[in-house]
C-alpha cells in the first residue's frame, strides 16, 4: 500500500487552510440522514468517485494560483461522509496522496476521518494510521440498544463499545458523535457520556435529532408512523448530557461540541473563524476566495461532471459585503468565545432579559451563549439575519 501522508513542498506557504473530502458510501441509509450518501455502490463506482475527487482537486488547483504554487499551508484535513470506513484503504491512501499530499502541510496537521462502529476494524485502523491520519471520529449516537434501533443504526451497543476501545488504542485523538432522540432518558444519556469519556474519548459532538425534508424519518413522521421529537424532553435530555460532559472535564467550545482542553477539533473551529477550506467530493461544501459553493450530491452526476472537465458545483454563493457582515455576526455566536457586541445593532437584542433567562452572559463586550441559549440558536440567527440583510442565514458548513 502506498504511504501518502501530506508532505511539505518547496514553495513557501503564506496562509493556512483546511481540506474536506466527502466519501458518500454507506452500508445502509439511516432514516434521519440528509447528507449526500448512497448505499447503492460497488467497487467500480467507489474507484470512479475516488478518482473524480482527485480530479476535482486537480481542476481547482489548475484554476487557482494560490493552490498551484503551494501558498496555502494545510492545517486540517477531514474525511467525512457518508461512511469513509466503507472505502477501501488502498483507495483512500491513493486519494490522500493525490489531494492532501500535494499541499504543504503544517507540522501539527490535524488529519481526521469518520467511521461507523460496524465498519471500523483493526485493519482499517492500521491502514488509516499508515496513511497519516491521526484522529478518528466515531458515529456512535447512543449506547442504548432501544435508541439505536429507533435510529435505524446497524451497530448495537456492544459493537460500539468495541469500536471505541479500538479507536482509543490506535489513535492519539478520538471523537464520538451522540444524538438525542425520542426515548433518550436524561440519566441514561449522562451515564453513557461519562462512560465514553472514561474510555479516553477527548471530544464529543452532542446533537439533537432534527427532521429534514426528503428523509425516511420525515416521511414516517408525516404519515403518523413515527412521532416527532418532543421539544421539552429532548431539550432536557440534551442539557443533562451537556452538564455530564462538563462535569467529566469536556468543555463546551461550540454549539454542539465538547472537548478536553487542547482536544478541540481545529477543523471545526476553522469553519466558524472564516478560515478558507476546500471541499471536494459529492455534496461537499467549500469556502474559498470569498465564495461558498456546494457540489452536486449525486455520486454519478458528480463524477460525470469532473470527467467532462467541469467543476462539479451545484450552487455558488459569492459573498457580498452584506453577507460577509452577517457571517461576522453569526459565526462567532456559535462558539463559547461569543459575539463582539459592537457588531450587533444597538437595541436589537434584549440583553438584560436574555441574561435573566439564562440564555447568555455579557462579559468584556461579548455576548456568550449558555448551553440553554445554544438550544435557541436557530431563532436567534434568524432574528439577526432579518435585521442585518433581510435574507436567509448563510449556508451550513460541511461535514
Amino acid at each position: 500500500m502506498p504511504a501518502p501522508p501530506p508532505r511539505a513542498v518547496a514553495a513557501p506557504a503564506r496562509r493556512g487552510g483546511g481540506l474536506y473530502l466527502h466519501i458518500p458510501f454507506c452500508g445502509a441509509i439511516c432514516p434521519y440522514c440528509h447528507f449526500a450518501r448512497t448505499a447503492d455502490h460497488d467497487a467500480p463506482l467507489r474507484r470512479r468517485v475516488a478518482a473524480a475527487i482527485a480530479g476535482e482537486f486537480a481542476l481547482r488547483r489548475g484554476r487557482c494560483a494560490t493552490l498551484r504554487d503551494g501558498r496555502v499551508e494545510l492545517r486540517t484535513l477531514y474525511v467525512g461522509g457518508g461512511t469513509p470506513s466503507r472505502l477501501e484503504p488502498r483507495l483512500l491512501a491513493e486519494l490522500l496522496a493525490a489531494t492532501a499530499g500535494r499541499l504543504p502541510a503544517a507540522p501539527d496537521l490535524e488529519a481526521t476521518a469518520e467511521a461507523n462502529p460496524e465498519s471500523f476494524t483493526p485493519e482499517i485502523a492500521a491502514a488509516w494510521r499508515e496513511c497519516g491520519l491521526n484522529r478518528v471520529s466515531l458515529g456512535v449516537q447512543s449506547l442504548d440498544d432501544r435508541v439505536l434501533r429507533w435510529l435505524g443504526r446497524r451497530a448495537d451497543a456492544a459493537a460500539s463499545r468495541a469500536a471505541l476501545a479500538l479507536a482509543v488504542a490506535r489513535f492519539p485523538r478520538v471523537s464520538a458523535d451522540w444524538i438525542v432522540a425520542p426515548g433518550v432518558r436524561p440519566d441514561r444519556l449522562a451515564a453513557e457520556l461519562r462512560e465514553v469519556v472514561g474510555l479516553g474519548v477527548e471530544h464529543v459532538s452532542l446533537y439533537i435529532l432534527e427532521l429534514h425534508a426528503g428523509t425516511a424519518l420525515a416521511a414516517a413522521v408525516a404519515a403518523g408512523r413515527r412521532r416527532a421529537p418532543a421539544e421539552g424532553p429532548t431539550a432536557d435530555a440534551w442539557l443533562a448530557g451537556a452538564a455530564a460532559l462538563e462535569e467529566a472535564g469536556l468543555r463546551q467550545y461550540e454549539v454542539a461540541n465538547f472537548a478536553r482542553p487542547g482536544g478541540e477539533s481545529r477543523h471545526n473551529r476553522a469553519y466558524w473563524s472564516g478560515v478558507p477550506y476546500l471541499g471536494l467530493g459529492p455534496g461537499a461544501h467549500g469556502f474559498w476566495g470569498r465564495r461558498r459553493y456546494a457540489n452536486l450530491g449525486d455520486a454519478r452526476l458528480y463524477a460525470a461532471a469532473v470527467e467532462a472537465g467541469r467543476l462539479p458545483e451545484e450552487t455558488v454563493d459569492p459573498l457580498d459585503r452584506a453577507q460577509r457582515r452577517l457571517e461576522r455576526v453569526i459565526l462567532p455566536l456559535r462558539t463559547v468565545e461569543g459575539l463582539p457586541l459592537e457588531r450587533v445593532p444597538s437595541g436589537l437584542l434584549p440583553l438584560a432579559e436574555g441574561e435573566a433567562q439564562g440564555l447568555w452572559r455579557v462579559a468584556e463586550g461579548r455576548l456568550q451563549l449558555t448551553p440553554r441559549g445554544f438550544l435557541r440558536l436557530d431563532s436567534l440567527e434568524e432574528l439577526l439575519a432579518r435585521a442585518l440583510l433581510s435574507s436567509p442565514r448563510p449556508p451550513a458548513s460541511p461535514g
